[in-house]
C-alpha cells in the first residue's frame, strides 16, 4: 500500500497521516476498549510508528494492558476522540482506532481479539478467527 491515509478527532484540532500498510486490522474486545469506546469493540489498525506523523495536541494516560506492560491512550483533548495508543508489548508500533479515519472503507479486518472478555449478547459470524486474547502473531 502507498496510498496516503489521513485522519483525526471529532473536533478536526488533531489530525494524522501514513503510508505504510498496516501489520493487522482486527476487532479488539477487551474491556478497556469498550470502556473507550463506548461500544462492545473497537477496530484497529497496527501500523509502524515510523511513518505515523500527527499534528495538534494530544492527552494521553497510560493503563497497564493484561502483558503487564504500559498501554498509553492518545486522545483529543478538546473533544475527548481516541485516536490510537501505543503498548509497550508491542514497541515501534501504534494501534489506530479505525473510526478515525477520514475514509475507513479499504479497512479489512482480519481477526477478533480478546474474545474472553467480549459482550456476551454479541454473535461473531463473520468467520474471522477468534482469540481469547492478543495471539502471538
Amino acid at each position: 500500500m502507498t496510498d496516503q491515509h489521513q485522519g483525526g478527532c471529532h473536533c478536526g484540532a488533531v489530525r494524522y497521516s501514513f503510508s505504510e500498510a498496516p501489520e493487522f486490522t482486527f476487532y479488539c474486545h477487551c474491556t478497556d476498549c469498550q470502556k473507550t469506546t463506548g461500544s462492545p469493540f473497537s477496530i484497529e489498525l497496527m501500523i509502524k510508528d515510523e511513518g505515523f506523523v500527527t499534528t495538534g495536541t494530544l492527552g494521553s494516560y497510560v493503563v497497564m494492558g493484561d502483558s503487564g506492560k504500559p498501554v498509553t491512550r492518545w486522545f483529543c483533548p478538546t473533544c475527548g476522540s481516541g485516536v490510537y495508543l501505543e503498548c509497550a508489548a508491542d514497541p515501534g508500533y501504534v494501534f489506530l482506532k479505525v473510526g478515525s479515519l477520514d475514509d475507513a472503507g479499504w479497512v479489512e479486518p482480519q481477526m477478533h481479539i480478546f474474545t474472553a472478555t467480549k459482550q456476551p449478547w454479541l454473535k461473531l459470524d463473520d468467520g474471522l478467527p477468534t482469540y481469547d486474547k492478543a495471539p502471538d502473531l
